[in-house]
């Protein structure tokens, strides 16, 4: 098993992107020579279940997983949600806007991910990424986004008090009215440019079916697609990773990627 004393994996390069002061660690793994794809940690950070679903992805693309959140190779829910409530970077409580998480992210995406000015590439989120994808999405190179189980970080947590999630925090995508605004032209224009394809099991409270259906609403039929699945065990969260993952859908997505990011000809 990965753990922390046992990272990175064979075959993951280590690397850091430098913004605005930090130095935030991303790692390489797959082909240098494949189609990008930019990964996305779930909650709470990179675990021995993501490292799982990124070589499967890495059998056919460059993949580039940035670290968000919690310890690589052995995040501790504790602590992640401590480093989220702390850190004003990642701010995923408030609806609306798009987090200033995303701001690096879209740096890594443009300086390592995409590689060329015209290279079309391709991008994963999960759980509380689900919506950093679609933010990521706004660049004009991304034509396939993955939009797995999105949710509120730590809802189990949440979950617990008395905060009641209101219809508009439940159909929150996690995006700015400019980002928005992006997303939609981008589709308007030519639903083609941009194909989402989301996941999210049936009777999942974490995530609710209202943020799927903003994401349809959002860039129209014609450019999403929502698989619901249904769940293996009562409390099944995570469509692509883990022990609930399901596999047709793990491999539906690398089709699907592959369809989207393969050379034209």
């Amino acid at each position: 098993m990965v753990t922390e004393e046992s990272w990175p994996p064979l075959g993951w390069e280590p690397r850091d992107h430098p913004h605005r002061g930090h130095r935030h660690a991303y790692y390489v793994v797959g082909a240098r020579e494949a189609p990008s794809v930019l990964l996305l940690h779930e909650f709470p950070g990179i675990s021995v279940n993501l490292v799982e679903f990124a070589e499967r992805l890495a059998a056919d693309f460059r993949v580039v997983v940035p670290s968000i959140v919690g310890r690589d190779g052995d995040p501790g829910i504790v602590g992640s949600l401590a480093r989220l409530c702390v850190r004003r970077e990642v701010n995923l409580v408030v609806r609306g806007r798009t987090s200033p998480a995303v701001a690096w992210l879209r740096e890594l995406a443009d300086e390592v991910v995409a590689r060329r000015v015209d290279a079309p590439y391709g991008v994963v989120g999960m759980c509380m990424t689900g919506g950093f994808a679609l933010a990521v999405a706004v660049d004009p190179r991304v034509r396939a986004a993955v939009v797995a189980q999105p949710a509120l970080p730590a809802a189990r947590v949440l979950r617990r008090l008395p905060l009641p999630m209101s219809r508009r925090r439940a159909a929150d995508l996690g995006l700015s009215p400019a980002d928005r605004d992006t997303l939609a032209a981008r589709t308007a224009a030519d639903p083609d440019a941009l194909c989402v394809r989301g996941y999210r099991f049936r009777d999942d409270w974490q995530s609710p079916a209202a943020r799927l259906d903003s994401t349809v609403d959002l860039l129209g039929p014609e450019s999403v697609r929502v698989v619901t699945l249904t769940e293996p065990r009562p409390d099944a969260h995570s469509t692509l990773t883990g022990g609930s993952r399901n596999a047709a859908a793990v491999e539906e997505v690398v089709a699907f990627l592959r369809d989207r990011l393969a050379p034209p000809g």
